[in-house]
């Protein structure tokens, strides 16, 4: 039985049908044909994009939602010939082998996947016993795992299916549920958990003992929770993170040098966040060269819940927006912000305004920290994401937002901008690493003709638009026209009056998708020779739903594209990749350069499926 037959007979969901629905045939790496040159750029590197791809795909629950899924990734390498000076770009994608999918591999009777959906977790018309019961069925499996002699055991429940990261010469894959996961590029085969010290498998023992996210001792597994979203100074080298937890103080804070970095002052920090007071749901957080920024927002993520009658995952309309804001290498110094509420899942960038004043040690202070971030004026954007309609019909889209958060007044925490930089829908952020907290000029990201980012819909997002924002342009118009705080937008205008423009230097500038081909989050990667900002190529994975068949299902024999594009002129589309199959919508990638991948670090063992467990997994 084909691919589809299998997903038209035991499922219609949205999120499992269509170029949502998983693809379980791995390819190992497979030269692919393309049109167009390939720039110099791209020698020898390769583009890795993460996402979830349930295991469990063609199950027929009502549960399902696009955060759920086994991690797998799905990478493009531009291998080199170094005789011919020439790259052939060539397709390979893995499953992620993390505990959960080892674990439901041991326990082939399975029907469901072994986590319970977001989905369970979110929907407002769960009744709470059977939440109740699908979260005692997760801890059954758990339990069972390390009772069953033939099972593998579940010791991080993370699927490591969010995002892909670069650090201290290792690729990362990310999900918030866990610590991040090692593999190894351009292969994407599993090398073992990383600790914030070492990965396992690095070693023939793994010093697993020298966890530098603090999830040892009989309360490590709720202290696992680790950012999806870890940030990585460009300048220093240091990883930056936080854990959540269901126990107080709600939230640690990680800071993990590069272990190369010449400074024997510098060391791994593990430190609570003081200042939250339930546990949240947060999932990213912003970044400065000298402070960072905690999103403490309505959204709560907290089984007594339960107990008033709400979903584990919770938006709370009533309650405010807090960022918890402190130097660097001092979350005990947090200041909390208060304002209106709202949600946020992707900060785009933040940046230091140094003070014209000078302090006794002759370092220049921070006058204010500013912060661009994809806001949502409230939680329907879970909703949409899992194909559920929510009580109340109430738009889900984001904007690109600023705040700047003064700091030199140090008697009162004052927001002194709050502004949509633009009306159109925007997510899935991307900025170039050298440029993410020094105040980057352009902001790339994903947004739609047809306002399918609406919960209305019912629908999850699909991205048909991508879009270039001259953020500083627009911070400074705002604040020139004194844009109303809060609810105030300095650009009103509409997706297709933006595409409209035959203004050269108009701010914003969109790449259209043709008719029938969607994108997904892109890459941006800068030129050798570029003397500006914005001088590079966007990379998307772009998908023509004219390949579906009358019932919208995806046949074995549907592919996707990698497309790049000039991202000067964002309309250029310089080489397309065909790849051999199709690359379901996901989430966040990440482009690895040639030096990175040569520098990876060495490795004893790959993790593989078998269940012999070395020693420290």
């Amino acid at each position: 039985m084909t691919e589809a037959q299998k997903t038209s007979t035991k499922t219609k969901h949205r999120c499992l049908s269509g170029n949502f629905a998983p693809i379980h045939r791995q390819l190992p790496i497979t030269p692919c044909t393309y049109t167009g040159t390939i720039p110099v750029e791209f020698h020898g590197g390769q583009y890795v994009r993460n996402g979830g791809n349930p295991s469990f795909g063609d199950h027929s629950s009502e549960d399902v939602h696009m955060f759920d899924g086994d991690g797998m990734l799905s990478g493009i390498w531009f291998q080199l010939d170094n005789q011919t000076k020439t790259a052939e770009p060539c397709f390979v994608n893995r499953y992620i082998l993390t505990d959960v999918y080892l674990g439901a591999k041991s326990m082939p009777n399975l029907r469901l996947p072994i986590l319970p959906s977001i989905a369970t977790l979110t929907h407002p018309l769960r009744s709470t016993i059977g939440t109740f019961f699908r979260l005692c069925r997760f801890l059954a499996l758990i339990a069972w795992s390390f009772i069953s002699a033939d099972k593998h055991k579940i010791r991080k429940i993370s699927v490591a299916n969010t995002g892909i990261t670069y650090h201290d010469n290792r690729a990362l894959a990310t999900c918030q549920t866990g610590p991040p996961m090692r593999v190894q590029l351009p292969g994407l085969d599993t090398i073992g958990w990383f600790n914030g010290d070492s990965a396992v498998n690095e070693e023939e023992v793994s010093r697993q003992d020298k966890d530098a996210f603090g999830c040892t001792g009989p309360f490590g597994f709720l202290k696992d929770w680790t950012t999806a979203h870890p940030h990585v100074d460009p300048v220093t080298g240091d990883l930056i993170s936080f854990q959540s937890s269901f126990l107080p103080p709600f939230v640690w804070y990680s800071l993990i040098p590069k272990t190369t970095t010449p400074n024997s002052q510098t060391h791994a920090l593990h430190a609570p966040v003081p200042g939250v007071s339930i546990p949240k749901l947060m999932h990213d957080f912003g970044v400065s060269p000298t402070h960072t920024i905690i999103l403490d927002l309505p959204m709560t993520l907290d089984p007594t819940n339960m107990l008033r009658g709400r979903p584990i995952i919770h938006y709370d309309r009533n309650s405010p927006s807090r960022f918890g804001i402190f130097p660097r290498r001092n979350p005990e110094q947090v200041r909390w912000f208060e304002t209106e509420p709202c949600f946020i899942f992707h900060t785009a960038s933040t940046w230091d305004e140094p003070a014209s004043k000078i302090n006794e040690d002759c370092k220049v202070e921070v006058e204010a920290v500013s912060m661009v971030a994809c806001r949502y004026t409230n939680g329907n954007m879970l909703y949409s994401m899992g194909a559920i309609k929510p009580i109340e019909k109430e738009n889900c889209d984001s904007q690109i937002y600023y705040y700047r958060f003064l700091l030199s007044d140090t008697k009162k925490n004052m927001i002194t901008q709050q502004m949509a930089l633009s009306a159109i829908p925007f997510e899935m952020p991307i900025v170039p690493a050298i440029y993410a907290n020094t105040g980057p000029k352009f902001i790339y990201g994903c947004s739609s003709r047809d306002a399918i980012f609406g919960a209305e819909t019912g629908e999850p997002m699909k991205v048909d638009c991508l879009v270039k924002i001259d953020v500083q342009t627009l911070i400074s118009r705002g604040i020139d026209e004194d844009t109303q705080s809060i609810d105030g937008c300095v650009d009103k205008r509409n997706i297709q009056e933006i595409i409209s423009s035959e203004d050269p230097e108009d701010p914003i500038k969109i790449f259209q998708a043709p008719q029938g081909w969607y994108a997904q989050e892109p890459q941006f990667v800068p030129r050798e020779d570029a003397k500006e900002e914005g001088d590079g190529y966007l990379l998307t994975l772009m998908f023509d739903k004219s390949q579906l068949d009358a019932d919208g299902h995806a046949s074995e024999n549907t592919r996707s594209e990698l497309w790049i594009i000039d991202a000067r002129d964002m309309r250029t589309v310089v080489a397309k990749i065909f790849l051999p199959q199709r690359v379901p919508y996901g989430f966040h990638g990440h482009w690895f350069s040639r030096e990175e991948i040569d520098k990876q670090r060495p490795y004893v063992r790959l993790r593989t499926e078998k269940k012999e467990e070395p020693k420290g997994e």
